[in-house]
């Protein structure tokens, strides 16, 4: 009775364990040397059995087994919808801060010519009608919305009568809460997410120029908790180099406001912070070291108290499959306007809010329409070529592959191009580092971290699986 192998990818974790990943993202851990030992027909019997349990060994009669691994990777590989689900409206471009690190390069509070217009709402609606399905979530971006609140109030009146279905979350720095703003903020259906860098001084120094300005934004997010609760806003950080070393701060801050989630996250090399953090290009590893840090830190945090760092969270559900992510940097194939796209104040269509901050900055032209005209299909298709890791030549051997994504965005802002050596890039170097940790502490069944991450990946739901799920 002969036998036939699937494609398989591996990689060492450690000194003594190999980890085995099938093209669907199965996993499990063998002692090291298990590729040569199934090469030269020398596994033991446990071995051969668990390879046969993946779908990596298949006897020749097996036509059902290959059915159900070709169904599994289908799917994973096929559109996720045909309409869009999750639209970002950029309603102005001005903005009453200058953050150091800003990505957008917004234009001044005071400056002419960077709203939207009455005509662009009508034409949002037949937009919504030709490309967006019955249920949306939009999210409110700048600049800062609450500048103009009564496009953001009347875009929501629209949405309301347009959709079946609609959620709104507003993207915020809470520096001043005109009766508008507050209005928009009242919304049970609208969630506040801001930046929250750390303390006074820190907010200071990155974000609102003073600590009295700083002060003036802690005010204003007590209002909102005192008034809606913690569930009712979403924080993070972003964290320039000079601050690496005062991450555990930052987290103390979170704690001390009473959010049980935290976003980590390093300045983006887009807009402004090209040139006042220069060193964000190729500051991957000292960020790993400060990032990994932390989540020891975090780790510690959850033998009291439950408290989620959001990356990580959602790169373990990935590994687990406890749930899928929508998150666009973290899944493949990522295809542009599919489910999720950007209008700008001027009504021009990007694919993503990264795609229309290198735009602003002129580096590439990555807008694929306007409202009220035709969506440029071919710069889509070309694009979307590139959008998939499992025909990228340096990851279809990755043992995370199954589990990681593509960000092509990310490679043009830092070297200019998309077909940047996969492994070479800040993107991958990041990954990589991070499924190394998590693999060597499911490998090591280290429980001061898989309780936690268990805890965070089932937290939607409200089940608890223990972490012994993820062995035979």
């Amino acid at each position: 009775m002969g036998e036939f192998l699937t494609p398989f990818r591996f990689r060492d974790i450690g000194e003594d364990t190999s980890l085995i990943v099938n093209e669907v993202g199965d996993f499990k851990l063998f002692d090291n040397g298990i590729v040569g030992r199934l090469f030269d027909e020398a596994l033991t019997e446990d071995e051969h059995s668990r390879l046969r349990d993946m779908h990596i060994l298949l006897q020749e009669e097996s036509h059902w087994r290959i059915t159900a691994l070709a169904s599994r990777a289908q799917n994973r590989v096929s559109k996720r919808s045909s309409k869009l689900s999750y639209m970002m409206i950029i309603p102005t471009l001005r903005c009453d801060l200058a953050c150091t690190y800003c990505q957008v390069s917004r234009a001044n509070e005071n400056a002419k010519g960077f709203d939207m217009k009455p005509e662009h709402l009508d034409l949002l609606e037949k937009f919504w009608t030709d490309h967006a399905g019955p249920k949306i979530k939009i999210e409110f971006q700048g600049g800062e919305p609450t500048l103009r609140s009564d496009l953001v109030l009347e875009i929501m009146d629209r949405a309301t009568r347009h959709f079946d279905q609609v959620e709104f979350a507003i993207c915020t720095n809470l520096m001043n809460l005109t009766q508008e703003a507050k209005e928009v903020i009242s919304d049970p259906r609208m969630h506040v997410s801001t930046s929250i860098d750390g303390s006074t001084t820190m907010m200071a120094a990155n974000r609102t120029g003073t600590t009295e300005r700083a002060d003036r934004f802690f005010n204003n997010l007590r209002y909102i908790l005192d008034a809606y609760g913690s569930a009712k806003v979403s924080a993070l950080p972003t964290i320039p180099e000079d601050a690496y070393d005062q991450i555990e701060e930052i987290i103390d801050v979170y704690l001390e406001l009473g959010f049980t989630s935290i976003f980590l996250r390093p300045v983006n090399y887009l807009g402004f912070a090209r040139k006042n953090h220069a060193s964000s290009l190729d500051s991957t590893d000292r960020w790993n070291r400060a990032y990994f840090r932390a989540l020891e830190r975090i780790m510690e945090i959850n033998k009291t108290q439950f408290f989620e760092e959001f990356y990580s969270s959602m790169i373990f559900q990935k590994i687990i499959s406890a749930g899928t992510t929508n998150y666009v940097d973290c899944r493949s194939p990522n295809r542009y306007f599919e489910d999720y796209c950007v209008v700008n104040f001027d009504g021009g269509i990007y694919p993503t809010d990264e795609a229309r901050m290198l735009s602003r900055t002129r580096q590439v032209d990555l807008k694929i329409g306007e409202l009220g005209g035709e969506v440029d299909l071919e710069k889509l298709s070309t694009l979307n070529f590139s959008a998939m890791n499992e025909v990228h030549p340096d990851c279809i051997h990755c043992a995370y592959g199954p589990f990681c994504g593509i960000d092509l965005v990310d490679d043009l802002s830092r070297y200019g191009r998309i077909d940047m050596p996969k492994h070479e890039t800040a993107f991958c170097k990041r990954h990589l580092d991070l499924f190394d940790l998590l693999f060597t502490k499911i490998k090591e069944r280290d429980r001061n971290w898989l309780d936690p991450l268990m805890s965070w990946a089932y937290r939607k739901d409200g089940s608890h699986a223990p972490f012994e799920v993820l062995y035979d």
